[in-house]
Protein backbone atom coordinates (compact mmCIF):
# COMPACT_ATOMS: atom_id res chain seq x y z
CA UNK A 1 0.00 0.00 0.00
CA UNK A 2 1.28 3.62 -0.82
CA UNK A 3 2.53 6.15 1.75
CA UNK A 4 -0.43 8.18 0.14
CA UNK A 5 -3.26 5.09 0.30
CA UNK A 6 -1.91 5.11 4.49
CA UNK A 7 -2.53 8.79 5.53
CA UNK A 8 -5.51 8.53 3.17
CA UNK A 9 -7.08 5.40 5.34
CA UNK A 10 -6.17 6.54 8.34
CA UNK A 11 -8.53 9.41 7.76
CA UNK A 12 -11.21 6.95 6.20
CA UNK A 13 -14.91 8.76 6.47
CA UNK A 14 -17.53 7.26 8.46
CA UNK A 15 -20.39 5.60 6.40
CA UNK A 16 -22.05 9.04 4.46
CA UNK A 17 -25.58 9.69 6.21
CA UNK A 18 -28.91 8.92 4.51
CA UNK A 19 -30.78 11.63 2.61
CA UNK A 20 -33.99 11.34 1.93
CA UNK A 21 -34.80 12.27 -1.76
CA UNK A 22 -38.02 13.94 -0.24
CA UNK A 23 -35.82 15.83 2.28
CA UNK A 24 -33.46 17.23 -0.73
CA UNK A 25 -36.30 18.14 -2.41
CA UNK A 26 -38.02 20.12 -0.07
CA UNK A 27 -34.65 21.66 0.89
CA UNK A 28 -34.32 22.97 -2.71
CA UNK A 29 -37.98 24.14 -2.58
CA UNK A 30 -36.74 26.32 0.18
CA UNK A 31 -33.50 27.63 -0.99
CA UNK A 32 -34.76 27.98 -4.61
CA UNK A 33 -38.14 30.08 -3.01
CA UNK A 34 -35.53 32.80 -1.06
CA UNK A 35 -34.05 33.30 -4.22
CA UNK A 36 -37.64 33.93 -6.23
CA UNK A 37 -38.38 36.92 -3.62
CA UNK A 38 -35.22 38.54 -5.00
CA UNK A 39 -35.48 37.92 -8.73
CA UNK A 40 -39.27 36.60 -9.39
CA UNK A 41 -38.07 35.89 -12.96
CA UNK A 42 -35.03 33.48 -12.46
CA UNK A 43 -35.44 31.06 -14.92
CA UNK A 44 -32.24 28.54 -12.90
CA UNK A 45 -35.09 28.56 -9.95
CA UNK A 46 -38.18 28.62 -11.47
CA UNK A 47 -36.94 25.29 -13.45
CA UNK A 48 -35.25 23.85 -10.25
CA UNK A 49 -38.47 24.27 -8.13
CA UNK A 50 -40.37 22.62 -10.99
CA UNK A 51 -38.04 19.43 -10.77
CA UNK A 52 -38.45 19.67 -7.24
CA UNK A 53 -42.74 19.55 -6.89
CA UNK A 54 -42.14 17.07 -9.30
CA UNK A 55 -40.26 14.61 -7.68
CA UNK A 56 -42.57 15.10 -4.54
CA UNK A 57 -45.68 14.39 -6.61
CA UNK A 58 -47.27 17.91 -6.85
CA UNK A 59 -47.75 17.85 -9.86
CA UNK A 60 -50.08 20.83 -9.93
CA UNK A 61 -47.59 23.23 -8.54
CA UNK A 62 -44.61 21.73 -10.54
CA UNK A 63 -46.96 22.49 -14.12
CA UNK A 64 -47.72 26.37 -12.18
CA UNK A 65 -43.71 26.54 -12.40
CA UNK A 66 -43.75 25.41 -16.06
CA UNK A 67 -46.25 27.93 -16.77
CA UNK A 68 -44.11 30.53 -14.96
CA UNK A 69 -41.19 29.68 -16.96
CA UNK A 70 -42.70 29.97 -20.42
CA UNK A 71 -43.74 33.26 -19.19
CA UNK A 72 -40.41 34.23 -18.48
CA UNK A 73 -39.25 32.95 -21.84
CA UNK A 74 -41.36 34.72 -23.60
CA UNK A 75 -41.23 38.17 -22.08
CA UNK A 76 -36.89 37.59 -22.57
CA UNK A 77 -38.00 36.34 -26.53
CA UNK A 78 -35.76 33.30 -26.19
CA UNK A 79 -36.92 31.54 -29.61
CA UNK A 80 -34.98 28.51 -28.72
CA UNK A 81 -36.10 27.84 -25.30
CA UNK A 82 -39.71 28.49 -26.50
CA UNK A 83 -39.61 26.32 -29.36
CA UNK A 84 -38.80 23.60 -27.42
CA UNK A 85 -40.86 23.93 -24.10
CA UNK A 86 -44.45 24.79 -26.21
CA UNK A 87 -45.14 21.39 -26.83
CA UNK A 88 -45.34 20.76 -23.02
CA UNK A 89 -47.35 23.97 -22.15
CA UNK A 90 -49.78 23.03 -25.13
CA UNK A 91 -50.10 19.58 -23.05
CA UNK A 92 -51.63 21.74 -20.23
CA UNK A 93 -54.30 23.97 -21.80
CA UNK A 94 -56.99 21.47 -21.15
CA UNK A 95 -55.97 21.35 -17.60
CA UNK A 96 -55.09 25.14 -17.12
CA UNK A 97 -56.40 28.43 -18.60
CA UNK A 98 -52.95 29.89 -17.26
CA UNK A 99 -51.69 27.42 -20.12
CA UNK A 100 -53.73 28.62 -22.85
CA UNK A 101 -52.15 32.24 -22.42
CA UNK A 102 -48.74 30.93 -22.21
CA UNK A 103 -49.15 28.79 -24.95
CA UNK A 104 -50.08 32.11 -27.34
CA UNK A 105 -47.12 33.95 -25.74
CA UNK A 106 -44.82 31.47 -26.81
CA UNK A 107 -46.30 30.54 -30.25
CA UNK A 108 -45.67 34.53 -30.76
CA UNK A 109 -41.85 34.00 -30.81
CA UNK A 110 -42.42 31.20 -34.10
CA UNK A 111 -42.91 31.90 -37.55
CA UNK A 112 -46.22 30.94 -38.92
CA UNK A 113 -44.40 28.65 -41.57
CA UNK A 114 -42.85 26.79 -38.90
CA UNK A 115 -45.54 26.95 -36.35
CA UNK A 116 -48.21 25.29 -39.24
CA UNK A 117 -45.52 22.33 -39.72
CA UNK A 118 -44.75 22.22 -36.56
CA UNK A 119 -44.23 18.66 -34.89
CA UNK A 120 -45.59 18.79 -30.81
CA UNK A 121 -42.32 18.66 -28.44
CA UNK A 122 -42.06 17.88 -25.36
CA UNK A 123 -39.33 17.99 -22.79
CA UNK A 124 -37.19 19.76 -19.81
CA UNK A 125 -36.23 23.21 -20.56
CA UNK A 126 -32.54 23.69 -20.83
CA UNK A 127 -31.73 26.55 -18.55
CA UNK A 128 -28.29 27.41 -18.06
CA UNK A 129 -26.36 24.89 -15.78
CA UNK A 130 -29.92 23.90 -13.11
CA UNK A 131 -28.75 20.64 -12.72
CA UNK A 132 -24.92 21.74 -11.98
CA UNK A 133 -26.29 24.54 -9.12
CA UNK A 134 -29.33 23.10 -7.36
CA UNK A 135 -27.06 21.10 -5.01
CA UNK A 136 -24.88 24.06 -4.05
CA UNK A 137 -28.42 26.24 -3.98
CA UNK A 138 -29.33 23.71 -1.44
CA UNK A 139 -25.98 23.85 0.87
CA UNK A 140 -26.28 27.62 0.54
CA UNK A 141 -29.39 27.38 2.31
CA UNK A 142 -28.38 24.40 4.97
CA UNK A 143 -25.66 26.62 5.86
CA UNK A 144 -27.64 29.31 6.48
CA UNK A 145 -30.19 27.45 8.47
CA UNK A 146 -27.41 25.95 10.36
CA UNK A 147 -26.41 30.16 11.10
CA UNK A 148 -22.61 29.01 9.06
CA UNK A 149 -23.87 32.42 6.90
CA UNK A 150 -25.78 35.28 8.23
CA UNK A 151 -28.50 36.70 5.82
CA UNK A 152 -26.39 39.11 4.06
CA UNK A 153 -23.63 36.61 2.91
CA UNK A 154 -26.27 34.01 2.06
CA UNK A 155 -28.11 36.55 -0.21
CA UNK A 156 -24.43 37.12 -1.97
CA UNK A 157 -23.55 33.49 -2.36
CA UNK A 158 -27.14 32.64 -4.11
CA UNK A 159 -26.95 35.92 -6.28
CA UNK A 160 -22.83 34.52 -7.30
CA UNK A 161 -24.07 31.02 -7.55
CA UNK A 162 -26.99 32.16 -10.15
CA UNK A 163 -24.38 34.21 -11.80
CA UNK A 164 -21.70 31.94 -12.37
CA UNK A 165 -24.29 29.31 -13.33
CA UNK A 166 -25.11 30.91 -17.20
CA UNK A 167 -21.02 31.33 -17.45
CA UNK A 168 -18.91 28.95 -19.24
CA UNK A 169 -16.10 28.44 -16.51
CA UNK A 170 -13.29 25.33 -16.46
CA UNK A 171 -13.91 24.96 -12.75
CA UNK A 172 -17.23 24.25 -11.08
CA UNK A 173 -20.51 26.26 -9.77
CA UNK A 174 -19.46 26.05 -5.91
CA UNK A 175 -20.48 27.45 -2.83
CA UNK A 176 -16.59 26.81 -1.48
CA UNK A 177 -15.80 28.43 -4.58
CA UNK A 178 -17.78 31.58 -4.17
CA UNK A 179 -16.85 31.95 -0.98
CA UNK A 180 -13.19 31.51 -1.85
CA UNK A 181 -13.00 34.59 -4.93
CA UNK A 182 -15.18 36.71 -2.13
CA UNK A 183 -12.37 36.23 0.68
CA UNK A 184 -14.83 35.23 3.24
CA UNK A 185 -12.91 34.86 6.57
CA UNK A 186 -15.09 32.01 7.63
CA UNK A 187 -13.92 29.55 5.17
CA UNK A 188 -11.96 27.28 7.51
CA UNK A 189 -14.57 27.13 10.09
CA UNK A 190 -18.02 26.34 7.32
CA UNK A 191 -15.00 23.63 5.85
CA UNK A 192 -14.94 22.46 9.78
CA UNK A 193 -18.63 22.66 10.19
CA UNK A 194 -19.00 20.43 6.91
CA UNK A 195 -16.79 17.72 7.51
CA UNK A 196 -18.66 17.46 11.35
CA UNK A 197 -21.95 17.39 10.21
CA UNK A 198 -21.38 15.14 7.29
CA UNK A 199 -18.19 13.14 8.61
CA UNK A 200 -16.53 13.13 5.24
CA UNK A 201 -13.03 14.64 6.49
CA UNK A 202 -10.59 17.32 5.00
CA UNK A 203 -8.11 16.41 3.21
CA UNK A 204 -5.27 18.44 1.56
CA UNK A 205 -3.90 17.24 -1.87
CA UNK A 206 -0.63 19.07 -1.34
CA UNK A 207 0.55 16.27 -0.13
CA UNK A 208 -0.26 13.50 -2.05
CA UNK A 209 1.30 13.16 -5.44
CA UNK A 210 -2.02 12.63 -8.28
CA UNK A 211 -2.51 9.38 -9.85
CA UNK A 212 -2.87 10.00 -13.26
CA UNK A 213 -4.29 6.06 -13.13
CA UNK A 214 -6.65 7.52 -11.06
CA UNK A 215 -7.45 10.96 -12.29
CA UNK A 216 -8.30 9.17 -15.45
CA UNK A 217 -11.27 7.32 -13.85
CA UNK A 218 -13.64 9.99 -14.90
CA UNK A 219 -12.85 13.00 -17.68
CA UNK A 220 -11.33 15.99 -17.24
CA UNK A 221 -14.44 17.59 -18.13
CA UNK A 222 -16.49 16.27 -15.97
CA UNK A 223 -14.47 16.72 -13.05
CA UNK A 224 -14.20 20.50 -14.36
CA UNK A 225 -18.68 20.70 -13.46
CA UNK A 226 -19.07 18.58 -11.44
CA UNK A 227 -17.09 18.92 -7.88
CA UNK A 228 -15.40 15.54 -7.74
CA UNK A 229 -11.41 14.24 -8.34
CA UNK A 230 -10.50 10.72 -8.24
CA UNK A 231 -6.92 11.52 -6.46
CA UNK A 232 -5.61 8.31 -5.42
CA UNK A 233 -6.65 4.07 -6.09
CA UNK A 234 -6.09 2.20 -2.74
CA UNK A 235 -5.98 -1.79 -3.79
CA UNK A 236 -9.53 -1.58 -5.82
CA UNK A 237 -10.95 1.24 -4.05
CA UNK A 238 -10.45 4.65 -4.66
CA UNK A 239 -10.71 7.87 -2.97
CA UNK A 240 -12.99 11.13 -4.29
CA UNK A 241 -12.04 14.36 -3.37
CA UNK A 242 -15.32 16.48 -3.45
CA UNK A 243 -16.60 20.10 -2.38
CA UNK A 244 -20.00 19.60 -1.64
CA UNK A 245 -20.12 16.68 1.07
CA UNK A 246 -24.06 16.27 0.71
CA UNK A 247 -24.50 15.95 -3.22
CA UNK A 248 -25.59 12.19 -2.90
CA UNK A 249 -26.89 12.28 -6.50
CA UNK A 250 -22.89 13.55 -7.93
CA UNK A 251 -21.56 10.76 -5.49
CA UNK A 252 -24.21 7.85 -6.96
CA UNK A 253 -22.90 9.43 -10.64
CA UNK A 254 -19.22 9.12 -9.36
CA UNK A 255 -19.49 5.06 -8.38
CA UNK A 256 -21.54 3.86 -11.16
CA UNK A 257 -19.28 5.74 -13.68
CA UNK A 258 -16.24 4.18 -11.93
CA UNK A 259 -17.58 1.13 -11.24
CA UNK A 260 -15.70 0.07 -7.89
CA UNK A 261 -15.80 0.88 -4.32
CA UNK A 262 -15.64 5.00 -3.49
CA UNK A 263 -14.15 7.21 -0.24
CA UNK A 264 -15.08 10.62 -0.49
CA UNK A 265 -12.98 13.45 1.17
CA UNK A 266 -13.99 17.55 1.64
CA UNK A 267 -11.58 19.67 -0.52
CA UNK A 268 -10.94 23.10 -0.40
CA UNK A 269 -11.46 25.41 -3.27
CA UNK A 270 -8.11 26.65 -3.82
CA UNK A 271 -6.92 23.12 -3.78
CA UNK A 272 -9.56 21.51 -6.02
CA UNK A 273 -8.37 23.91 -8.90
CA UNK A 274 -4.74 23.49 -8.47
CA UNK A 275 -5.42 19.83 -8.76
CA UNK A 276 -6.87 20.33 -11.51
CA UNK A 277 -4.58 22.19 -13.40
CA UNK A 278 -2.22 19.40 -12.62
CA UNK A 279 -4.46 17.01 -14.19
CA UNK A 280 -4.73 18.45 -17.39
CA UNK A 281 -1.23 19.01 -17.42
CA UNK A 282 -0.88 15.65 -16.33
CA UNK A 283 -3.49 14.18 -19.36
CA UNK A 284 -1.66 16.17 -22.13
CA UNK A 285 1.39 15.17 -21.60
CA UNK A 286 0.34 11.22 -21.90
CA UNK A 287 -1.32 11.98 -24.70
CA UNK A 288 1.60 13.35 -26.12
CA UNK A 289 3.34 10.78 -25.35
CA UNK A 290 0.98 7.66 -26.71
CA UNK A 291 1.36 9.97 -29.99
CA UNK A 292 5.02 9.20 -29.89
Amino acid sequence: MSENANKAKSQAPAAPREVRDDTEALEAIAAFEQILESVPNDRVALQALHDAHEQLGDTDRAHGYLVRIANVIAEEGDVDAGRLLLGSIEALMDKRSDAKQAAQKLRSLLPEDELAQRPTVKGKVETKRTGDITAEMTLAWNLHQSGELNQNDYSQVVADLSENSSKSLNVPVSVLHVLTDRGATNVEKILSFLARDSGFPIITLQSFELQLEACALLPLPFMQSSGAIPFECMGQDVLIAVLNPYNTALQEEVKETIGRRCHFYLLPASEYDAALEKIEAMMKESAEDQKQ
